[in-house]
């Protein structure tokens, strides 16, 4: 949505880049729609209950974040641009939730490059590298899970043990730290533990029992699999997110897929 039309909020002070003379330039925002719908956040956060973040359009400055070799290399290049384009600087970009992080790099994109997004994908018949146009503006984000209650959390009933158990979505710094842990398990030796890891980060409660210390590590460790796999499985049908899956053809042999918009280096630094 334009800042230029109606707003849903308050409007911040303008971004308006001084010149030289009448040289003054208004940096258009837009307010983004997150997945979440701000409800997964906890009280004292910006976002709490807010189902719109204001991010202005990519000026120069950002081109500079996103060709920085030095932000490249350590992979924080994608940080410090959602971080420079949001309005609210009481934000912090490592404390979003992963959908909506995806959200405000989805309009960000459209915003500095266009709609248009090529990149290349290998047939899963016929395996011929074929390339793929999509139109960005096309994707959609999520619904909200009716599971999900006012707090933000998840309550689902196990299939095996049919005990209630309560989850959390992780915020996209979560993530990062629940994949580092996993790597530092299995460069110690240990087998790979990303199921036990994973439920650790996410799981309140089970059957009233809340995750505090090392409560529930032993129940996690020899919870059934299919108690397990439920979890993931709706954990990852449910998280607020955008819906990056496209319908395609391959234009060698015409066998239909469905996948996945990859969100490769050249989202952000298309080919000329």
């Amino acid at each position: 949505m334009r800042q230029n039309d109606s707003r849903l909020e308050a409007p911040s002070a303008p971004n308006v880049v001084q010149g030289l003379g009448s040289l003054n330039y208004v940096v258009p925002t837009e307010l983004v729609e997150l997945p979440s719908k701000g409800i997964l956040y906890p009280s004292d956060h910006p976002l709490y209950n807010k189902e719109y973040v204001e991010i202005k359009h990519m000026t120069a400055k950002e081109e500079d974040i996103l060709t920085s070799l030095n932000l490249i290399e350590k992979g924080v290049v994608l940080d410090y641009l959602i971080q420079s384009l949001l309005i609210n600087k009481d934000i912090n970009c490592k404390n979003l939730l992963a959908g909506d992080r995806s959200a405000i790099l989805l309009n960000a994109r459209m915003n500095g490059y266009g709609a248009d997004y090529k990149f290349k994908l290998n047939c899963s018949k016929c395996s011929e590298e074929i390339e793929v146009e999509c139109n960005l503006a096309e994707i959609k984000n999520k619904e909200i899970d009716a599971s999900i209650n006012d707090s933000g959390l998840m309550t689902l009933e196990l299939p095996k043990t049919k005990y209630p158990v309560t989850l959390r979505f992780l915020t996209d710094h979560e993530e990062e730290v629940l994949q580092k842990e996993i790597e530092k398990r299995k460069n110690m030796g240990f087998s790979n533990e990303s199921t036990t890891i994973f439920l650790q980060f996410i799981v309140i409660s089970i059957n009233g029992v809340k995750n505090e210390g090392n409560s529930l590590v032993e129940f996690i460790q020899n919870m059934p699999s299919l108690d397990a796999k439920y979890i993931k499985t709706q954990y990852a049908q449910s998280k607020p997110d955008i819906d990056f899956s496209i319908d395609f053809q391959c234009s060698g042999c015409g066998h239909p897929e469905r996948r996945e918009v990859p969100l490769t280096a050249q989202f952000f630094w298309p080919e000329s």
